[in-house]
């Protein structure tokens, strides 16, 4: 069941939004739980739909509640934005679904009437937008180098990956029922896993003034995006387990086998110290206007685990003001920087934290920016570290 939350929905102005014809469709598969709570949708056009004691209906979920019903109603409130309205168009247009063409429906109006033609797309949609939110990425490459598109995955390898996947879901305490959706963007693909997490239990407040208890079972996005240029895996994921899972599984079912996928370092900020301020030159990036350095982190370690974090509208540039040339010393385990693009008036930042991860401000930058970077020698290539090396510069790098 998905996470609905149903004060986004359940609100009544929220409700007159909906077109009365089409609220009524979209309700109808669960008129009897609605009657059994003495609601009804009125006989004629002419008499206003009950939206106060619709809302209140939805405001208190139960355990009669259906499960259908609440899919429904959280992916239709999920996508219901104007800019959802132009994707969900799209897929329309593109799968030729018979769908009413009418130009006065609202963004939810055409949620709902996508969902009741064709949930499926509706669910993918919600999938990629989620996917495409996640800014924060682990990096593991290919321990031979492999190039290319990301395989292919028909409905059988699909259910053979989720029930995998389910199987160490259930052995962990998270539960079953994981779905895995496959967005190709080429020369990217990303893949979201939508499971279970560990149970939870909490104190409710009851409207007569009373206690009661809520057990339930959170529900998770992981995000992993392949690189069809390098081969690399980028994976956000809540636990070690849940991402060696995924490196495994994928790479036994799609690539070389489970070890496709190796703990290895992706990135270094060794350019930052060997070059200073070279390291940042995109002349030769088609895109790029420049790069500024505003931010580091540097480890010293000894006694008492010391770490300096600087800042600056522009490190470089200060440090030359107090003539100074280079970074050396200690150990840099993160770098953030301000990047200003040729179409865009506004710079964005990257953060990047060896071995692994970087933090683009908006996914569709990293294309450009990792051009940069692998110009630069900020990515690595084909050198490895060890498992407990990588997690244990993650952790200082917090």
């Amino acid at each position: 069941m998905a996470s609905f939350n149903p004060r986004k929905f359940a609100d009544p102005d929220r409700l007159r939004g909906i077109a009365p014809a089409r609220l009524e469709a979209f309700m109808a598969p669960w008129r009897g739980y609605l009657l059994d709570r003495d609601f009804v949708f009125p006989a004629s056009t002419l008499i206003e739909i009950d939206y106060a004691g619709l809302a209140d209906i939805l405001m208190r979920p139960d355990a009669a509640t259906p499960g259908d019903m609440v899919d429904a109603l959280y992916y239709v409130q999920e996508t219901a934005s104007a800019e959802d309205m132009d994707q969900l168009l799209a897929a329309v247009r593109a799968r030729g679904l018979m769908v009413t063409d009418d130009p006065a429906a609202t963004p939810i109006d055409l949620a709902i009437d996508v969902w009741r033609v064709a949930p499926e797309v509706v669910r993918a949609h919600h999938a990629e937008a989620i996917a495409m939110r996640q800014q924060n990425f682990e990096y593991f490459g290919p321990g031979q180098p492999v190039r290319g598109a990301f395989p292919g995955i028909d409905a059988e390898l699909r259910q053979r990956l989720e029930s995998e996947f389910d199987d160490w879901f259930e052995s962990h305490r998270r539960g079953r029922g994981c779905r895995m959706f496959v967005i190709r963007h080429t020369p990217m693909t990303w893949i979201l896993v939508r499971h279970g997490q560990p149970t939870r239990r909490e104190a409710s407040q009851k409207d007569d003034g009373g206690v009661g208890t809520e057990f339930y079972r959170p529900q998770r996005h992981d995000v992993l995006i392949f690189d069809e240029r390098s081969g690399d895996l980028g994976v956000h994921a809540s636990t070690k387990g849940e991402r060696n899972l995924y490196l495994r599984t994928l790479g036994r079912h799609l690539f070389s086998g489970e070890e496709h996928f190796p703990p290895a370092g992706r990135f270094t900020l060794d350019p930052l110290i060997a070059d200073g301020s070279e390291a940042l030159n995109v002349e030769d990036v088609d895109g790029i206007k420049g790069v500024r350095l505003v931010e580091y982190r540097r480890y010293w370690g000894g006694v008492y685990r010391e770490t300096e974090t600087r800042k600056a509208e522009d490190i470089f540039a200060a440090l030359a003001d107090r003539n100074i040339r280079t970074l050396a010393g200690g150990r840099l385990n993160s770098a953030t920087f301000k990047v200003a693009f040729e179409d865009s008036e506004k710079e964005r930042s990257v953060t990047i934290r060896p071995p692994g991860i970087a933090r683009y401000e908006r996914n569709d930058d990293s294309e450009l920016i990792e051009q940069w970077l692998r110009r630069r020698g900020f990515i690595l290539s084909g050198q490895r570290v060890d498992d407990d090396e990588a997690a244990t510069a993650v952790l200082e790098g917090v």
